[in-house]
């Protein structure tokens, strides 16, 4: 039987009502407080910035670009660097990204001048108005002791568990004072905190993104490890905060917890769930993922929501080795349109920079290397530098 006008307009009143309230309750778990509580008054309006966009408070995604990994940051040609991966996306585009990317290591340790050199340039990217981001992809402590970085800068490998002997890598001998590894790594955590602090003194705010992708097993503080605990890990996390923001007083992080995406039935060997090594609501402020697929799909989108925390894609792209990446097809209009119909809760994403294999092939995975770029830049709802309105939070 047929309801009366009036009782169906009462049933899609109550229904519109309801999705309304599911909607605002999927999204209303990202808090606008940072976990340090002495974090300076930029740091608390970034963060509530990112919660608001992730509680789709307000509208809008960030367009994040990663320029390369330290020093390769001031290459004025080639797949890397600040000049082409930015400078001619904005020339080409008219737009440069909202947030810049770049990794103090990772390809090699990072002298205390270059690091300078390359923060010059993230200053002047928060300057002009855009966010800044700093993966911490160290190298092994027990490969490479820092003693001598002018003539032993190592290479990207040392970040991995097949770069050398991994069997006396043990994560609680960073945090046990009285190891010998506890003092190379604070050795490393003093040269980089120069840097942040230099950051800090320009009045930067920096989304801090260190040992990430923890939860697979290629990396040297991966699963490997510590293959059956997450403990060690955690403590090394909660150990560096405590370092970096009581001890160095570094008031302008966030701190961004960046696990791969979850297993696949077949990956359970060498992956672990996103949370299985999460240090705690009390030292995150972030949660932002890896996800690399031709068709850009976000497989733990709900389970990042489970954080209570700003939520976003810290690499996203198509998969190395893929047509797409090897020839730079990807139509890079997908990035606004899957975030903005399908995973309304990211607040950014970043694109990887590109490189060369050194097998005569490449994988294009930046922005500038692929397709229709400016299109996606002119989209409204995709946030570029000249977007970012943070500073509505300052109070």
């Amino acid at each position: 039987m047929e309801l009366p006008m009036y009782k169906q307009l009462l049933w899609q009143f109550v229904l519109t009502l309801a999705a309304v309230f599911l909607n605002c309750s999927a999204h209303a778990r990202a808090t606008d407080k940072a976990s340090n509580a002495s974090a300076n008054q930029s740091t608390r309006a970034v963060q509530a910035y990112l919660a608001a966009l992730s509680n789709n408070s307000i509208p809008g995604v960030i367009a994040g670009q990663n320029a390369g990994h330290s020093s390769d940051l001031l290459s004025t040609e080639g797949l890397t660097g600040y000049a082409p991966l930015i400078l001619d996306l904005q020339k080409a585009t008219g737009e440069a990204p909202g947030m810049i990317g770049v990794d103090y290591e990772h390809d090699k340790i990072a002298t205390p001048a270059q690091l300078s050199a390359v923060n010059k340039i993230l200053i002047n990217y928060w300057n002009a108005g855009g966010l800044v981001s700093i993966n911490w992809a160290p190298h092994n402590p027990w490969w490479n002791d820092e003693t001598d970085i002018a003539h032993n800068a190592g290479i990207w490998s040392d970040t991995r568990t097949k770069g050398g002997d991994m069997s006396k890598v043990e994560l609680t001998q960073l945090t046990n004072p009285n190891s010998a590894l506890h003092d190379v790594w604070h050795r490393k955590l003093d040269r980089i905190a120069t840097a942040l602090n230099e950051l800090q003194q320009a009045g930067v705010v920096v989304l801090w993104r260190p040992l990430q992708e923890m939860n697979g097993d290629w990396f040297w503080w991966g699963i490997s490890s510590a293959p059956k605990d997450p403990q060690p890990y955690i403590d090394l996390w909660i150990d560096m905060y405590h370092y970096l923001t009581v001890e160095k007083k570094l008031n302008n992080l966030l701190w961004v917890y960046s696990p791969n995406q979850g297993p696949t039935l077949m990956e359970r060997l060498f992956i672990k769930p996103i949370d299985w090594r999460y240090p705690g609501e009390n030292y995150v402020d972030i949660v932002a993922g890896t996800a690399y697929n031709d068709d850009l799909t976000i497989r733990d989108y709900q389970a990042y929501q489970q954080f209570n925390k700003p939520i976003a894609i810290a690499e996203f792209g198509p998969v190395a080795g893929g047509p797409l990446s090897r020839r730079g097809e990807l139509d890079t209009q997908r990035y606004g349109q899957q975030l903005q119909q399908k995973y309304p809760a990211m607040a950014y994403w970043m694109s990887w920079s590109s490189w060369d294999n050194g097998d005569g092939t490449q994988e294009y995975q930046s922005l500038i290397h692929n397709k229709n770029a400016q299109l996606l830049l002119k989209n409204s709802a995709v946030i570029t530098q000249s977007r970012i309105n943070w500073k509505q939070f300052l109070n």
